[in-house]
């Protein structure tokens, strides 16, 4: 039954909003995209499997890992990932070569209580994922670490809680087998405002970001790219669009490994009061309880129809 309802939900979205490639679908609505928050895709290198949080934010609120498989072209009905659903958990980022899955995490290091996010990763053997292991210094600090994107370099970039700037973008190079002090990406990509959740080209030749309550945004938070030009320095940032970045927060891209689809996390919904009729019980829990309910929820849009490749 509740799949029939989420089925005609969506034949009423298709059909009301003018969907087109250039415009942001919902990601597997039903399936991986439902009434409750979720977020952060990562689809390893061969396709075959897929990594996203699902987050619950009433009350003290919850973020789980979870996993699905494509089997026969479709995704499999997700589960919680072996490695979560004690801790908070989230964010899962692939390395290029698939061999490991990073995420921030708010569990414990052995033998202390630990008061904030780090960057974790697991590692897969014989076909399944080790143990999480944390990531350690300089990557992690006293601060809150988030958002870990690796590049084929091994360079990693993430989000950190900074004093007097908020959140900022930052890299740490790995030089001689061993990785740097974080660094903070120019101010063509962070301002003393918070910039979060970045995105980066496994090449690097590109950065997608979410700039929060900047002026012009279309929403609190509005995604951005910057390029590095010929010179290998990052230019100014310039934002998505209308079409991508809603009325609420836009954050958390991701680039498919294929380079063909951009993921985003978004509390766009298409249900607003005044409603056009008045609405019994029965509809408005039908509303409440659909993927366009407001909560987060996962879209994705044909990188030809973006900005990233102009």
């Amino acid at each position: 039954m509740k799949s029939l309802i989420l089925s005609s939900i969506f034949t009423f979205f298709l059909s009301n909003c003018l969907i087109a490639d250039t415009i942001p679908q919902l990601f597997e609505p039903g399936t991986i995209s439902d009434e409750l928050g979720n977020r952060d895709v990562a689809i390893s290198p061969n396709g075959h499997d897929l990594f996203y949080t699902l987050q619950y934010r009433s009350g003290f609120g919850y973020s789980v890992i979870m996993h699905a498989t494509r089997k026969n072209g479709k995704w499999s009905k997700p589960e919680v990932a072996d490695f979560s659903g004690i801790y908070n958990d989230l964010e899962p980022s692939f390395s290029p070569d698939g061999n490991r899955l990073y995420f921030a995490s708010s569990r414990p290091i052995s033998g202390s209580k630990h008061k904030d996010y780090d960057i974790w990763f697991v590692t897969k053997m014989d076909g399944k994922w080790t143990n999480p292991i944390n990531a350690g210094s300089p990557i992690n600090s006293d601060k809150d670490e988030f958002y870990p994107s690796v590049t084929k370099s091994g360079n990693i970039y993430f989000t950190r809680d900074m004093e007097g700037s908020d959140e900022d973008i930052v890299v740490c190079i790995l030089e001689n087998g061993k990785y740097v002090e974080a660094k903070s990406l120019p101010e063509e990509i962070n301002s003393k405002g918070a910039e979060f959740n970045a995105f980066v080209d496994p090449d690097e030749g590109y950065v997608i970001f979410t700039g929060y309550k900047r002026p012009g945004n279309f929403g609190s938070g509005d995604l951005f790219i910057s390029k590095k030009n010929k010179f290998n320095k990052w230019q100014k940032a310039i934002n998505l669009g209308g079409a991508i970045n809603g009325n609420g927060l836009t954050y958390c891209p991701y680039v498919s490994p294929d380079k063909k689809n951009l993921f985003f996390a978004s509390s766009r919904g298409i249900f607003q009061t005044p409603f056009e009729k008045r609405m019994n019980l029965k509809e408005l829990k039908l509303k409440a309880s659909s993927p366009w309910n407001g909560n987060d929820n996962i879209y994705w849009i044909p990188v030809e129809n973006t900005v990233i490749l102009k």
